[in-house]
């Protein structure tokens, strides 16, 4: 059985994983944080060098104090220390693209970043020489500038990588990343104007000062030599890290070499593939040496539980869950049997099923349709349909008028779900379940399922035009609209097997679906969805009310589907 969800969403687990990770997690914070506030210095260069100077006063009285220097001097080291560590250990070269980008960017930076450090906070201290704006842009203008760009666009590019592979594991951050994209690129090109116009002022005021003689305005932006016992330094510290590194890297290359010739054990996969594969490795390492198709949101860092595959044979041969593993499976209510393909190494042969399939942009029957019995999860916008009065009306007609009547329906129904992009999820007597995902995200899927919930109305008022002379009342609907995360996947036995959906979000959906029925109306709806559609929502009744299972939930009745195109955004 596949594990449901836990609440209306997996949890984030942004904070799960070993020390070492975390350590590695709050050292790249620390690091992100400096070169921000960094930036919006530089930028600050956009409005005036008085004020550019003012917040640099601010921002160096905590980074170059005693507690800033110590903690900004750790987390350095133990960033750089955890990543070379993280190099040595690598048993295969199979990463995702974004994992070798940052490995890549991260090697380049010290090349760049040395000789910054050197000539700004190492010249102040040893020399008490003062490395405060003007004396940086001096340096750095005109013929440093291509330098510096390079080094701050390889830092931030380093960091925001990092910053987005950890936090999307957290559904707030989705909601969010457009506007923090934008921000992630004006910034550092609103940092490098900022250090232009202030180059460019300079040069303004030493052209000034020859002319006109004043040595006071040369002297503000004087540009003293770095001491030779400072650049002296460069050398043997660049020696160093690069050694470090290639350390890492032969190290690395050992392992990945070892593999190649450890006792090889056999996974197989419920889609029928089998590989042979090196003792020691992670079944996503495998998978991915193999060019298996594994989800791995966090980067197989043990904190999203993407990865995690049930054992149907071979448990055994698998060591029993590391603490930051059990953590994490308990977060998901995970059953026997479940585990993180990113932890779990194999001593012996196994048999496994991946239970999140990666997703593309496909619609989710395409992507269902494979053999493997796993899922994938989606938000999915639910539309629950059913005919209200039915049970009186199929007690005074032969079977076959019911299911002629009942067939009709379902047709009337189905075709505008599937003319908005949805498909049926299943059926239930005189019900439907009615499922929509969208390329666009949940706000689309949302704004298809009330078009579809309009364009029913009208189908079966036209439906009961057409049978009038076999019904002894016009058929009436009422529905149910909510919208939520759910596991969906092949679920039965036998060669055809329906698509099921799994989640708390389509008791809901089936709950205001009842509540629609209680309150004589054609739809009650989640507020939430409404907004999501962008739904004008002004004269419909609103009413807060307790799920069972749940929180109490703001809907909204609709006493006519039909009337819900004219509230809708025009497409």
């Amino acid at each position: 059985m596949l594990p449901s969800p836990s609440g209306t969403r997996h949890p984030a687990g942004l904070w799960r994983g070993s020390l070492r990770q975390r350590l590695r997690l709050v050292s790249g914070l620390i690091l992100f944080a400096f070169a921000a506030t960094h930036f919006a210095n530089h930028a600050l260069g956009l409005v005036a060098l008085d004020v550019m100077r003012a917040a640099e006063g601010w921002r160096t009285a905590v980074t170059r104090s005693v507690p800033g220097t110590a903690v900004l001097s750790a987390a350095l080291a133990v960033h750089v220390a955890l990543a070379f560590e993280a190099l040595a250990s690598r048993r295969s070269l199979r990463m995702p693209v974004w994992q070798a980008a940052q490995i890549l960017l991260g090697l380049a930076i010290p090349f760049l970043l040395v000789p910054h450090i050197l000539g700004t906070r190492v010249t102040n201290l040893l020399t008490g020489q003062r490395t405060d704006y003007p004396y940086v842009i001096a340096h750095l203008w005109p013929d440093g500038m291509a330098r510096q760009t390079l080094l701050l666009g390889l830092v931030w590019a380093h960091g925001c990588l990092g910053l987005h592979q950890w936090l999307r594991l957290s559904a707030g951050y989705r909601r969010i990343v457009p506007r923090l994209a934008v921000a992630a690129l004006l910034l550092p090109l609103a940092a490098i104007l900022g250090i232009a116009v202030q180059g460019q002022f300079m040069d303004r005021d030493l052209a000034a000062a020859a002319r006109f003689g004043a040595p006071d305005l040369a002297r503000f932006w004087e540009a003293p030599r770095t001491p030779e016992a400072v650049a002296a330094l460069r050398g043997p510290v660049l020696a160093a890290i690069y050694a470090a590194a290639a350390s890492a890297l032969a190290l690395g290359g050992w392992r990945i070499a070892a593999a190649w010739r450890a006792r090889r054990i056999v996974v197989t996969y419920s889609t029928g593939q089998s590989v042979r594969a090196a003792e020691g490795l992670t079944l996503l390492d495998i998978s991915r040496s193999a060019r298996i198709p594994h989800l791995a949101v966090c980067g197989g860092r043990g904190r999203c539980s993407t990865c995690r595959v049930l054992v149907t044979q071979g448990e055994q041969n698998l060591d029993p869950p590391t603490p930051e593993e059990a953590a994490t499976l308990a977060a998901i209510a995970a059953p026997p049997g479940v585990r993180l393909a990113c932890q779990a190494r194999p001593r012996g042969d196994l048999t496994v099923t991946r239970i999140l399939r990666p997703r593309g942009r496909e619609a989710a029957e395409a992507q269902l349709g494979d053999p493997d019995l796993a899922g994938i999860e989606r938000e999915v916008a639910i539309l629950f349909v059913d005919v209200r009065g039915f049970t009186p009306l199929a007690e005074r007609k032969f079977a076959f008028d019911v299911v002629y009547i009942l067939n009709r329906f379902f047709e009337a129904a189905g075709r505008p779900v599937a003319a908005r992009g949805g498909w049926i999820g299943g059926y239930a007597g005189d019900g439907l379940l009615a499922l929509f995902t969208h390329p666009d995200g949940i706000d689309a899927a949302c704004r298809a399922a009330y078009t579809a919930a309009a364009d029913i109305d009208r189908a079966v008022d036209a439906l009961n035009r057409q049978i009038a002379a076999e019904l002894p009342a016009p058929l009436r609907v009422a529905m149910g609209l909510h919208a939520g995360p759910l596991v969906l996947g092949r679920l039965g036995f036998g060669e055809t097997v329906p698509v099921s959906a799994i989640g708390p979000a389509v008791n809901i959906a089936s709950r205001l679906e009842t509540l629609a029925k209680a309150a004589e109306v054609q739809l009650a709806a989640s507020a939430e969805t409404a907004r999501r559609a962008g739904l004008a929502t002004a004269g419909l009744r609103a009413e807060r009310v307790p799920i069972r299972g749940s929180s109490a939930l703001d809907i909204l009745y609709v006493e006519r589907a039909g009337e819900l195109a004219a509230r809708l955004p025009a497409a």
